[in-house]
């Protein structure tokens, strides 16, 4: 698998964003994140479902949080970033199943945090994601 992030992982649909914060969904916080992941059944007669990747994200950091555009850029930038580098541990995990999966990283940290700090709390995340499904 290759370490790249395309459009088609970014989540945009607002169908599925409503869903994902409905509730009902799995949810933990791994400081300075809070993850929100939500299955999507595959459905086997859609060809576009088969092209679909197995995991799309969403990355939030509030403007309450930080209030200058500059710091809210570098934050998404750093998850963007370590989800890039270490989604292969979800993805070989998911990899036969058939359904996908929905994840929202929304920073709950009000000061900027080390990129060390950042990679260390996805791929938790993402290790207990990949535990839970």
């Amino acid at each position: 698998m290759d370490n790249t992030f395309c459009k088609a992982e970014r989540l945009n649909s607002k169908l599925v964003i409503d869903k994902l914060f409905a509730g009902g969904n799995g949810s933990m916080a791994v400081f300075p994140l809070r993850v929100v992941f939500m299955k999507i059944e595959r459905d086997a007669q859609s060809p576009a479902d088969d092209a679909a990747p197995l995991a799309s994200i969403l990355i939030s950091v509030p403007k309450k949080r930080f209030h200058h555009a500059v710091d809210r850029n570098r934050m998404k930038r750093q998850v963007r970033e370590a989800y890039r580098t270490q989604k292969s541990i979800l993805w070989d995990s998911i990899a036969d199943r058939d359904f996908r999966l929905a994840i929202a990283f929304i920073c709950i940290t009000d000061k900027p945090v080390p990129t060390r700090t950042v990679f260390k709390a996805v791929h938790k995340a993402l290790v207990r994601i990949a535990e839970k499904v």
